[in-house]
C-alpha cells in the first residue's frame, strides 16, 4: 500500500493553490472555530460529520497547518485515475461488506498503517459516519474509526496519546459557487480511561467510544433529526432565521452567530413540534406551499421579502447593472467557461448530487483554471509582446471571475424584482399568495417565539 504520508512537493504546491481557492473562491466565506484545542503535533484522528462528499476532506486540507491522511470508501478507488488523484490529495481506501466480503481482510493492512501514520505523528481523518448525507442530521456511527483508534493505542500500551478530535461541517448550499462554510472543532476525547474496557470486552469499548464521539460532534453542526419536517425547518432557518435574530437581540454578522441562533431556532421548533405536531402540520403546509411558488417562477425568498420595490429602487438597479456591463463582458469573455462547462461536466458525469460539487471544484479550479489562465495569458503575451500587458492581464483574470459570479447574482436578483413588480400590477394571484403566505408564516413564527 502506497505510504501517502511521504511529503511530496507536488502535493505542497497544489495545497497552497486549494488552500486559497478552497476558502476564497468557491466559497465565499469560511469560518472556523476551535482550532486552539488541540496541537498539531500531537497524534489526531479527526471525526467530522459527512454531507458532502470530497468536499468534506477538501474542508481539512485547506482549514489544518498539518497534512492529514484521510479514509474514504473503497468503491470510489475503482478507476485509476481516481486512485491516483485520492492518493495525490493523500486518501487511503477502506472496505466495506458491499465491496465484497474477500475484500474485507485488507482492512486490516490498512488499519496497520493507520497505526504507523499516527506513531509517526501524522494525523488521520475518517468519517465516522461512513458514508455521506445530504441531510443535516446524523446518522448511527460505524465501528471503523473507533476500531482504528484503540488498536493503535492497544499496540502502544495506551501510552501513544491519541486525541479523537469531533468537528462539525455546515455548508450553505452543498452545489453551489461562492457559499458559505462552518468548521466547528469540538475539545478532543481520549480513550485511556478505556483501557481494561477495551481488553475485556472490545465491543463495549467500540460502542462507548462512538457515543462519545456522537455527543461530542452534536453541538458543532445542524441536526434536523424529524424528517417529517425537514424541508420546512431548512427553508424556516431563511425565511425566518434573521428576524429570529432580532427577536432574540442575538449578533449576526458572523457565520458562527447565525449557525448559533439556527441551532436555538431549530430546537424550538423540534420541541413545538413533539408538544403540538398538528400545529407543526398546518405551518408545514404553509411553508411547503409557499416554497413551491418560490420554485414555479424561480424566485428566492428575498423577492417577495423585500417587495413592493419602488420605481426609483427599480432605475437605480437598472443603472448600476448598466454602469458595470462593459465589466461584467470583459469577465464572461475571459472566464465564463470555467464555471459552465466544469457544472455541466458535474451533473453529467455525476448522479449523486454530493459529488457534483467536488466535479465541479476539481475540474474548474484545480484543473480548468491554472491551466486556461496560463494559456490566456501566454495568447495575450504572443499579440502584445509588452510584459506589463500581459501581467496586467494576468492579475485581472482571478478578481474578474469573481466580479462575473457576484454581477450575475445581483442580475438575478434585479429581474427577479422586475418580475414580481409585474405581477404585483397585474394583481397576479400566486404574487399575493406568496406575500400572504409569507406573512402567515412570519406571524405563526413570531408567536412560536414569544
Amino acid at each position: 500500500m502506497k505510504k501517502v504520508e511521504h511529503f511530496s512537493i507536488g502535493y505542497y504546491i497544489a495545497r497552497l493553490w486549494i488552500n486559497f481557492s478552497f476558502k476564497h473562491v468557491f466559497y465565499r466565506r469560511t469560518e472556523i472555530r476551535g482550532r486552539h484545542k488541540f496541537r498539531p503535533n500531537d497524534p489526531l484522528l479527526f471525526a467530522p460529520n459527512h454531507q458532502n462528499a470530497l468536499m468534506d476532506a477538501l474542508v481539512f486540507v485547506t482549514t489544518l497547518p498539518q497534512e492529514p491522511i484521510f479514509l474514504a470508501r473503497a468503491d470510489i478507488f475503482k478507476s485509476k485515475i481516481v486512485t491516483r488523484f485520492l492518493n495525490f490529495i493523500k486518501m487511503m481506501p477502506v472496505y466495506r461488506i458491499r465491496d465484497g466480503f474477500e475484500n474485507l481482510q485488507k482492512n486490516q493492512e490498512v488499519f496497520d498503517r493507520c497505526t504507523e501514520i499516527l506513531r509517526s505523528g501524522h494525523s488521520l481523518c475518517l468519517f465516522p459516519e461512513g458514508d455521506h448525507n445530504d441531510k443535516r442530521f446524523f446518522r448511527p456511527l460505524k465501528k471503523g474509526l473507533a476500531r482504528i483508534a484503540f488498536e493503535a493505542e492497544d499496540k502502544c500500551d495506551f501510552k501513544l496519546g491519541l486525541k479523537i478530535v469531533p468537528c462539525g461541517i455546515d455548508y450553505s448550499s452543498y452545489e453551489n459557487v461562492r457559499g458559505r462554510l462552518t468548521v466547528s472543532y469540538a475539545d478532543p476525547i481520549t480513550i485511556t480511561d478505556l483501557k481494561d474496557v477495551y481488553r475485556t470486552d472490545p465491543q463495549k469499548a467500540l460502542k462507548e467510544l462512538n457515543n462519545r464521539i456522537r455527543i461530542h460532534i452534536k453541538p458543532h453542526m445542524i441536526e434536523i433529526p424529524w424528517e417529517e419536517i425537514y424541508f420546512m425547518v431548512m427553508d424556516l432557518r431563511v425565511i425566518y432565521g434573521k428576524r429570529f435574530r432580532k427577536l432574540k437581540n442575538l449578533p449576526g454578522r458572523t457565520l458562527f452567530n447565525k449557525f448559533d441562533a439556527d441551532k436555538e431556532m431549530i430546537n424550538i421548533i423540534g420541541e413545538w413540534h413533539e408538544q403540538q405536531p398538528e400545529q407543526t402540520a398546518a405551518l408545514n403546509d404553509q411553508v411547503m406551499e409557499y416554497w413551491k411558488l418560490l420554485k414555479k417562477y424561480n424566485f428566492r425568498d428575498h423577492t417577495p421579502e423585500n417587495a413592493p420595490y419602488s420605481l426609483h429602487r427599480l432605475i437605480w438597479n437598472t443603472f448600476i447593472l448598466g454602469v458595470g456591463f462593459p465589466l461584467h463582458l470583459y469577465s464572461l469573455i475571459n472566464n465564463y467557461h470555467l464555471f459552465r462547462v466544469p457544472a455541466w461536466l458535474a451533473r453529467t458525469l455525476f448522479k449523486d448530487p454530493q459529488f457534483r460539487a467536488t466535479g465541479a471544484y476539481v475540474i474548474s479550479m484545480a484543473v480548468m483554471m491554472p491551466l486556461c489562465y496560463g494559456l490566456q495569458t501566454l495568447i495575450v503575451g504572443l499579440i502584445f509582446k509588452t510584459w506589463w500587458i500581459w501581467l496586467s492581464y494576468f492579475l485581472t483574470l482571478l478578481p474578474s471571475a469573481l466580479y462575473m459570479i457576484h454581477y450575475m447574482f445581483e442580475n438575478r436578483k434585479w429581474f427577479s424584482r422586475l418580475r414580481f413588480t409585474r405581477m404585483l400590477l397585474k394583481k397576479d394571484p400566486d404574487a399575493l399568495r406568496m406575500i400572504e403566505l409569507r406573512r402567515e408564516i412570519l406571524r405563526k413564527m413570531d408567536q412560536l417565539m414569544k
